[in-house]
């Protein structure tokens, strides 16, 4: 139970250090600051408990394991909420329309290529994963390897492009 109740103060103190970090000054590359910040207060933790921890060492694996599959599950839903996706922007419009609802011209008026496509460009240039190219974009090495991943990750779960 110490192992658990660790991790999840581990993860807490984690979240809140992002949370004051983000409301100081947002970072440029926020996925590293992210990363940054859930790798460093582990360690901290770590060297500050020292030999005086109560946790066995058999239960290390078990929380770098929790700790890390709970910090890619926030690093995933992040994304999600950092910058709008297009159904959130679809329920945010149908619900202020309320019982009128909207027509689908209403609705294609805020799903534009400046609101969706362009931040989205900016910031796959911003991580080094695309390149401008000629009139458009191309990944770059680092772009590849996300997309190869990427592809494989949607295998192995059956999702297709295009739906």
């Amino acid at each position: 139970m110490a192992a658990l109740l660790t991790t999840l103060a581990l993860l807490a103190i984690s979240w809140a250090v992002h949370l004051i970090w983000w409301r100081v000054r947002r970072p440029a590359h926020q996925t590293l600051g992210i990363l940054l910040v859930f790798f460093f207060v582990p360690v901290l933790a770590g060297s500050f408990a020292g030999e005086s921890s109560v946790l066995r060492s058999g239960d290390v694996a078990g929380m770098s394991l929790l700790y890390l599959a709970a910090t890619a599950c926030y690093l995933i839903t992040y994304a999600g909420v950092d910058a709008d996706s297009p159904s959130l922007v679809l329920i945010r419009t149908l619900q202020a329309a309320g019982e009128a609802g909207c027509s689908r011209e209403q609705l294609a008026r805020v799903i534009t290529d400046d609101a969706f496509v362009a931040p989205r460009l900016h910031a796959l240039r911003r991580d080094g994963l695309v390149a401008p190219s000629g009139s458009g974009f191309m990944l770059t090495r680092r772009g590849r390897r996300v997309a190869r991943l990427s592809v494989i990750l949607a295998r192995l779960f059956g999702v297709h492009a295009g739906g």
